[in-house]
C-alpha cells in the first residue's frame, strides 16, 4: 500500500509540474476527447456498460498486453476500434512521456 501511495504521489507531481505546458494541455485536452468519444461510440453501437466502455477505451490505448474481454463485435465497431486505437495510442504515449520526463527530473532534483 505503501508503494501505490508513493507512485501516485509521483504521478500527480509529474502531471502538476507539466500542466503549466501548453503541449501538455493539448494533449491531455485530446485524449480526453478521444476517450469520451470512444466510451460514447462503445455505449451505443456496441451496447456496452458504460463502465466496460470507460474501461475499455482507456486499457486499449495503454500498450500493455492485458486481456480485457471485450472486443467489438460489429464490423462498424472494427472499422472505428482500428481508427481509435492509431490516433488514441499515439497521444497516449506521448502524454505519458512527458510525465515520464517530468518524474524523473522531480527525482533527479531531489538528490
Amino acid at each position: 500500500m505503501v508503494s501505490f501511495i508513493m507512485t501516485l504521489k509521483r504521478l500527480l507531481t509529474g502531471i502538476w509540474r507539466n500542466i503549466k505546458e501548453p503541449i501538455f494541455l493539448s494533449l491531455l485536452t485530446t485524449l480526453i476527447l478521444i476517450v469520451f468519444s470512444g466510451t460514447m461510440f462503445y455505449t451505443k453501437v456496441e451496447n456496452w456498460t458504460v463502465i466496460n466502455a470507460i474501461y475499455f477505451s482507456i486499457v486499449s490505448l495503454i500498450p500493455t498486453s492485458l486481456d480485457t474481454g471485450l472486443s467489438p463485435q460489429t464490423n462498424f465497431g472494427k472499422i472505428f476500434t482500428i481508427i481509435y486505437l492509431i490516433v488514441g495510442v499515439g497521444v497516449m504515449m506521448m502524454l505519458l512521456v512527458m510525465i515520464g520526463k517530468a518524474i524523473i527530473k522531480v527525482t533527479t532534483d531531489r538528490r
